[in-house]
């Protein structure tokens, strides 16, 4: 029911009342009387007003119809936050092409393994790619970069990412390590000698792993020239045994405090 109709409830019982009034007008009616209907007609407006605020009520405190609720807004990052992100999922896809390289090695379909390590190195590929485009000075994601192209077959790709690096941060040793193992992909032997002379003098640990990618270059290389003069090949692998030599003295002087011969 409306207010209006309410209301109208109310009205028309007082002008019964009033109408009443008027019929007997005419008659002459005691004070007795004329205060009875005075409190009839008392009665009659405060129960129509009661009827009318309590109706009234009831229809203004009806549940109204629920809200949708908003949906969330997603939460808006910026282009440094994204390349960060899409740099962490690269490097969850070079941890899973390690892990299939490693199964390589004792699996019987030895094959089937390093596909899925290349499938693995293509996908952080990209990864790296977007998070270099997201942010451009992002060095570590352009050293990534490097390594993703260079463990796919890509070794010009991966000297312009490890170049890069390297422009934005000039002393970044992995991306000095990781670019002589480029070097030494390309047959660039001097280029790879000299990261590693300067990496022995500032990131051992860094030249230790340059030194072991040489020494798999010799066995490579011995197994299949391609490409090397044995005179090339006999030089380097004579080089890697200085190397081995001057690290063990290293070695040894660190641990006792003097050479060890």
């Amino acid at each position: 029911m409306s207010t209006t109709a309410v209301t109208g409830v109310a009205g028309s019982s007082v002008s019964s009342v009033w109408a009443s009034r008027a019929r007997r007008s005419s008659k002459r009616i005691s004070p007795g009387q004329q205060r009875s209907e005075g409190r009839q007609m008392r009665k009659l407006w405060i129960a129509g007003l009661l009827a009318f605020f309590g109706l009234a009520g009831a229809l203004w405190a009806a549940p109204s119809s629920p809200r949708p609720t908003p949906a969330p807004t997603p939460a808006v990052l910026s282009p440094a936050q994204e390349a960060d992100e899409h740099y962490n999922k690269g490097l969850e896809h070079e941890e899973q092409a390690r892990a299939h390289e490693k199964k390589a090695a004792t699996a019987k379909n030895k094959q089937k393994e390093l596909d899925k390590a290349r499938v693995e190195y293509e996908l952080a590929l990209g990864e790296q790619l977007e998070a270099t485009r997201l942010n451009p000075k992002f060095h570590e994601a352009f050293s990534s970069l490097g390594y993703a192209c260079r463990k796919t077959g890509d070794y010009t790709g991966a000297l312009k990412a490890y170049d890069m690096a390297l422009m934005l941060k000039p002393d970044y040793a992995e991306a000095i390590e990781y670019r002589a193992e480029a070097y030494l992909g390309l047959n660039r032997i001097e280029d790879a000698q000299k990261a590693y002379e300067w990496l022995f003098l500032r990131d051992p640990k860094k030249a230790e792993s340059l030194l072991l990618a040489f020494k798999g270059w010799v066995e490579r290389h011995q197994a299949d020239l391609a490409g090397v003069e044995a005179a090339q090949l006999a030089g380097v692998q004579a080089w890697v045994g200085q190397k081995e030599t001057a690290d063990q003295d290293v070695s040894g002087t660190k641990e006792t405090g003097k050479k060890e011969w």
